[in-house]
C-alpha cells in the first residue's frame, strides 16, 4: 500500500489501484489527442467563411493526410473523407449552419467508431439485463403473492 501523507494520511492506494487510474487518464489522454477539431484556426482557411458557400476541402485532405474519417458529433453522422467532399463541395447554406458544421466535424481514426459501437452496444446490453432481471424478479414476486393469496384464501374457506 502507498501513503498519500499530503493529501490524507489514513489513506492507502494499492499499487493495482494505482495502475487502473493511470491506465484511465492514459485512455482519456488518447482520446483527446485523437479527436481533432476541423474548426482549428490552421483547418479553417478563409474559403470556408466565404458568405453562404463552404468551398474549402482543406478538412478533407487532412483527414486523408491522417487516414482518419470525419465525424459530425450534431448527428453522429461519419463520412469517409470522399463521401464529405461530394456531400459539402459548394454546399449552399446560411454562415451560422456552416460554421455550425465546421465546429462539429472531427477528423478521427474510424476504429475508435468501432470501438465505440462496442462499448456503447456492451454498456445497453448490461443495462437491459439489469432491467430484465429486476422485472423478471418483481414479477415472480408479485405472481407468488397472488398465488399465495388465492390460497389462504381457499384454506380459509374450507375451515
Amino acid at each position: 500500500m502507498i501513503k498519500l501523507a499530503k493529501i490524507n494520511p489514513d489513506l492507502a492506494l494499492s499499487p493495482e489501484a494505482i495502475i487502473k487510474t493511470l491506465i484511465a487518464i492514459a485512455k482519456n489522454i488518447s482520446k483527446i489527442c485523437i479527436m481533432k477539431t476541423v474548426s482549428d484556426r490552421s483547418q479553417v482557411d478563409q474559403g470556408d467563411k466565404k458568405a453562404g458557400v463552404f468551398t474549402s476541402m482543406s478538412i478533407v485532405a487532412e483527414a486523408k493526410r491522417a487516414n482518419c474519417w470525419l465525424y459530425n458529433k450534431l448527428n453522429n453522422q461519419w463520412y469517409t473523407p470522399e463521401e464529405f467532399h461530394e456531400k459539402y463541395a459548394n454546399h449552399r447554406d446560411t454562415d451560422i449552419n456552416i460554421r455550425t458544421l465546421l465546429q462539429n466535424i472531427f477528423i478521427i481514426d474510424p476504429n475508435k467508431g468501432i470501438k465505440a459501437y462496442h462499448k456503447t452496444l456492451a454498456d445497453k446490453l448490461a443495462k437491459f439485463e439489469a432491467e430484465t432481471r429486476e422485472l423478471r424478479e418483481r414479477g415472480e414476486a408479485f405472481t407468488q403473492r397472488v398465488i399465495d393469496y388465492y390460497q389462504q384464501k381457499s384454506k380459509d374457506k374450507f375451515k
